[in-house]
């Protein structure tokens, strides 16, 4: 299974993921980008995490600063820490589902991140992720299924999504009404 989430930027599609994961009881492995308190400020430091329901920037690095002056990238953190977190995902055998929140442009010219990305997408284990809408340089990535997230849909995800990730119990099967 490899569903990525998109959407217009701000309409809760990492939202959707965390609330989807939050208690799932799996173990889970990957990464998430995060702009931490620096969301609201001119200049912006977009933090590379690992996945976690709550970021702790102890373990993470800035990946690109964003501000009126342009975009500063560093793309040798997703080459070093990107590429890091999601080949211990792949192979730690506790790790059932690895997440990448998000994927999008910045990673350009990240070939060892971008390589780290297609061998888990073509990998056994379920991905989830969320990438930018016109997924720029992802273009032909294998990502499954992709879901548009708007504001009309997006509280409806996270339960959709925890329906795939759990399998059905015996008492599941006692409550489905079959028409």
């Amino acid at each position: 299974m490899t569903i990525f989430l998109t959407g217009d930027r701000g309409v809760g599609k990492s939202t959707a993921l965390r609330r989807a994961l939050k208690g799932c009881g799996m173990g889970i492995g990957g990464f998430m980008t995060d702009f931490g308190d620096t969301r609201y400020e001119e200049n912006k430091s977009l933090w590379l995490l690992p996945w976690g329901d709550t970021p702790d920037f102890s373990r993470g690095e800035v990946c690109a600063r964003l501000g009126p002056g342009g975009r500063q990238v560093f793309p040798e953190v997703f080459d070093r820490l990107g590429a890091e977190l999601l080949r211990r995902a792949g192979e730690d055998p506790a790790c059932g589902l690895i997440l990448m929140d998000e994927l999008g442009f910045l990673e350009s010219e990240a070939g060892i991140f971008r390589a780290a990305v297609l061998d888990i997408l073509t990998g056994p284990k379920p991905v989830l992720g969320v990438v930018r809408q016109g997924m720029g340089v992802w273009g032909d990535a294998p990502f499954g299924e992709v879901w548009t997230v708007t504001e009309e849909n997006r509280d409806a995800i996270p339960s959709r999504l925890r329906l795939l990730l759990s399998p059905l119990t015996p008492q599941d099967f006692q409550s489905l009404e079959i028409p």
